[in-house]
């Protein structure tokens, strides 16, 4: 049964403990964050090209793409830590003997994961926000734009259109994206080390042999006609149709994944083969 004082006292204790873990990954992601706008206007200083009237309209879409490069990765790598408490045998019996349900314990990793890096990139883009601003109230004349507002509004305007079926096309998109970045927190239930090259390792296995099934399959089994066939059926099935059974396995498949993490989780115990 889930208790919200218990869940309180598991985020107390790990905030606690873990408060220099968690501190210097904020201020590593906020530094990186911060990074493409200190080196371009420090490059542009050592140049003396700085006060060019070429620079005076300002355009931060570079500075937007970088930055959500960054947050992409950051947000690959912190799922990876999902369970940093469980990588050493220490670390796992401090954890699953805390006065807690898994329910609680695991609630909390999530809230880190899911809510935690997401200030932490907000706050981090605001941080190069006012950083660029600074710089930029140095030029006389200078036009100033929002990295906030380009880096946020472009998570939305930069979805290609699709007519009348953007929103079901859009949300597929985010689907399979979220699928893809929360399979590293199951992994990391599964394995507590090396968890994220095992990821991609499976990812490149995965693609190359699912590639290769596929083509053999289609040769041995299907003629080039029942391909045909196949391709005309789908090209003549209503887009909408598509799209609703599409969605319906990217949701599936987003909490079957959570799911299958949490019940890893559940299944933690001191030492395994796994994890030693």
């Amino acid at each position: 049964m889930f208790n919200f004082n218990r869940f309180l006292n598991v985020a107390r204790w790990d905030l606690t403990v873990n408060s220099k873990f968690y501190t210097r990954a904020a201020i590593l992601m906020v530094a990186l964050i911060c990074s493409p706008v200190m080196l371009y206007y420090l490059y542009s200083m050592l140049t003396e090209e700085y006060f060019f009237t070429r620079y005076i309209v300002d355009d931060v879409e570079g500075f937007s793409i970088t930055i959500a490069l960054i947050g992409c990765a950051y947000t690959v790598i912190s799922s990876g830590y999902m369970f940093h408490n469980l990588l050493t045998k220490q670390g796992r019996i401090n954890e699953l003997t805390l006065p807690a349900t898994n329910l609680e314990r695991f609630l909390w990793h999530v809230v880190v994961i899911v809510l935690g890096v997401n200030v932490v990139y907000i706050a981090g883009v605001l941080c190069a926000d006012l950083l660029h601003f600074i710089f930029r109230l140095m030029m006389p004349k200078a036009d100033i734009m929002s990295i906030t507002y380009v880096n946020l509004a472009g998570c939305y305007r930069n979805f290609p259109e699709f007519g009348d079926y953007t929103f079901g096309v859009s949300l597929f998109f985010v689907l399979m994206v979220f699928s893809y970045v929360r399979s590293f927190c199951l992994v990391n239930a599964w394995k507590y080390k090396y968890n994220i090259p095992l990821t991609f390792l499976f990812y490149f296995i995965f693609q190359n042999v699912f590639s290769l099934l596929v083509l053999f399959i289609g040769m041995l089994f299907f003629s080039p006609e029942w391909l045909m066939s196949f391709a005309e059926w789908l090209r003549d099935t209503s887009p909408t149709t598509v799209l609703v059974f599409a969605n319906i396995f990217a949701a599936l498949l987003y909490c079957g994944i959570w799911f299958l993490t949490y019940r890893l989780y559940t299944r933690a115990q001191l030492t395994t083969k796994r994890n030693p």
